[in-house]
């Protein structure tokens, strides 16, 4: 057979009894419909791949005429047995994730799958629906099967138990306890239970260990409405928790010692605050966290409000922000925020709606870095802020240091007026100003270089060798931005700028292509360069901020070398690290790089 074809000629046909060229394709078809896996799959047909034998592999299902994968969310035993069940197998024997048959490819078709595991098909189980996932193929599950019986059966509806004892609760009927809750020293709610069943739960000992008939539950008033929600969750162990009920139902869980729902909702605060752009279950949740004495809880709520600081300033909540909030916040170098200017704004505006003493406004405007302001903004600081009138001393002396700092060489402050540049005031906050950052995302390229011709144009000028190499060939297509900044924030550098380039960089031939080393390990990232100007006695401490939907900061990155990895949007069995604040998208396409120069104060020349 020429060219290693297998098709066979009319004689070949012949020699071989069979029809000639008139009835060749006949009897061609009925070859093919005997060749086993060749007919058309049916939406929910299962299929496993990857695996070294015939009885394990990753799981795939076939829907819309196309093949695709299972997310390894809530998958267990149950679910793999329905897929072994079909395949022609007895029982399964593991469920795994986590791609241990490696990723699969098309999309993901199925996300928590919940199967009873007498079903025909993952089909027919309880999901998100078809092509309903924020997985990735590092979540594919994948199934060990065996033909062995247990020697028993088990029928398992323990799955209706909890509706079914949430029932009882919702009846009020047969109780033997009475339950009274009561806010403000007034009976709001009246409801009853039944102690056989809340002596099966330990989370519920609080309620029962003390004898009698009745029980009063004295709540605040603001939480009466969760009432019925906490102690339905001690019949059906079953409970939903959203923003506006998180709260008071961390409250509940710690008065009566309901430990697991406890850490479920402190779990949980970090996942909810990016939810509300407005800001107030954040500052509701500071002020309980500091009333409870939660001190991680309130470090997660004063962490959120620092790295969204620009945004929170532009809040209706900003006016009403706590004094003792807004002075942590402004001891952090971690805020992020347009520039300084921009914070003494908004400062401003909130002291004239405080009505703050004199002595409180001087406590903060002490924390306001007035070296990372411009000398032409200094100077119109008198004429812009109502602050400078009852503080007209203060702006004066921090105006002066901050026009040395602008106008002296270093080596002078240090070596005759005894500066310590490593004090805050002379330390950048996150500046995401145009002048100190530039915004990365999945479109950046196009916006960049609108055409093909002009990026074409670019890149041969740019990168001739890598244009020919790999961009003809369509590797050079991820998102890349070049920007300038300023050298260092003192008026003396002003005019001396450095060029930098920043890329996303999600494949191994990404980075090759932008001249870095990565690891599979490492991906996506992102990679950063400079060029230009090098002066030995600045560094730089450049920060990567990651953005959810809606611009909200969940995240901020540094650069221990040229790259950092890129986390996790959303918790997964993963090994990459999750972001601090989950990101409901379930990844992230919108980066924002911030540049950060400082004075090194190692340097000899100094001395």
């Amino acid at each position: 057979m020429q060219g290693g074809s297998r098709m066979l000629s009319a004689a070949a046909l012949g020699r071989l009894g069979l029809p000639g060229k008139a009835s060749a394709v006949p009897w061609l078809l009925w070859l093919w419909l005997l060749v086993p896996k060749t007919h058309c799959a049916q939406d929910g047909d299962m299929r496993l791949a990857g695996g070294d034998t015939a009885n394990e592999g990753r799981v795939e299902i076939f829907y819309g005429g196309q093949w695709g994968t299972v997310c390894d969310n809530l998958w267990n035993l149950a679910d793999a047995s329905v897929v072994c069940r079909a395949l022609g197998f007895v029982n399964a024997t593991e469920a795994l994730g986590r791609a241990t048959f490696g990723p699969g490819t098309g999309p993901i078709m199925l996300d928590e799958v919940q199967c009873t595991g007498t079903e025909p098909s993952l089909a027919s189980c309880r999901s998100l629906g078809w092509r309903k996932s924020n997985c990735r193929h590092d979540q594919d599950a994948g199934v060990v099967c065996t033909n062995e019986t247990r020697g028993e059966y088990t029928l398992d509806l323990s799955g209706e138990l909890s509706a079914a004892l949430g029932l009882i609760f919702d009846n009020q009927q047969g109780c033997d306890l009475s339950i009274q809750v009561v806010g403000q020293g007034q009976e709001e709610l009246a409801l009853c239970a039944h102690t056989v069943i809340l002596r099966a739960n330990p989370e519920a000992e609080a309620l029962w260990e003390k004898p009698g008939s009745s029980i009063i539950m004295r709540v605040d008033s603001e939480c009466v409405f969760v009432a019925r929600d906490f102690l339905r969750y001690f019949y059906s162990r079953r409970i939903e928790v959203s923003l506006m009920s998180i709260k008071c139902l961390h409250k509940l869980a710690s008065a009566y010692r309901a430990v697991q729902l406890q850490d479920y909702c402190g779990s949980l605060f970090s996942t909810l605050l990016p939810q509300d752009p407005s800001f107030r279950t954040t500052l509701d949740l500071y002020a309980y966290a500091q009333l409870s004495g939660d001190a991680l809880l309130e470090e997660r709520c004063v962490q959120f409000l620092a790295w969204n600081f620009g945004a929170l300033t532009q809040s209706q909540a900003w006016l009403s922000i706590p004094t003792a909030l807004l002075q942590a916040l402004l001891f952090r170098s971690d805020m992020t925020v347009p520039s300084e200017l921009s914070l003494l704004q908004a400062l401003d505006a909130w002291s004239r709606e405080q009505g703050i003493s004199q002595r409180e406004a001087q406590v903060l405007l002490e924390q306001v870095r007035f070296p990372m302001m411009l000398p032409e903004e200094l100077f119109q600081l008198q004429f812009n802020l109502s602050l400078y009138q009852d503080h007209e001393a203060l702006f004066q002396k921090k105006i002066l240091q901050a026009l040395e700092f602008h106008t002296v060489p270093l080596w002078l402050l240090v070596r005759y007026q005894g500066l310590n540049i490593t004090q805050d005031a002379y330390m950048p906050r996150i500046y995401t100003s145009d002048t100190w950052s530039t915004l990365v995302t999945a479109s950046s390229w196009d916006q960049q270089l609108s055409s093909r011709k002009q990026r074409k144009k670019y890149m041969t000028q740019t990168y001739p060798y890598y244009y020919v190499k790999n961009l003809s060939n369509g590797y050079m297509n991820s998102p890349y931005r070049s920007f300038q900044t300023p050298e260092h924030p003192s008026f003396l550098f002003k005019t001396r700028l450095v060029s930098w380039t920043v890329a996303y960089l999600p494949t191994v031939q990404s980075c090759w292509n932008y001249g870095f080393s990565c690891s599979s390990d490492e991906l996506p990232a992102l990679g950063f360069t400079r060029s230009g100007s090098f002066e030995p006695t600045i560094g730089y401490e450049n920060r990567a901020l990651m953005l959810c939907k809606g611009g909200i900061v969940v995240d901020v990155l540094d650069f221990p070398g040229s790259k950092t990895s890129i986390p996790s949007a959303l918790g997964t069995n993963s090994t990459r690290g999750t972001s601090t604040f989950p990101c409901t998208a379930g990844f992230f396409s919108t980066f924002r790089m911030a540049i950060r120069p400082f004075y090194l104060s190692n340097m000899t020349s100094l001395d």
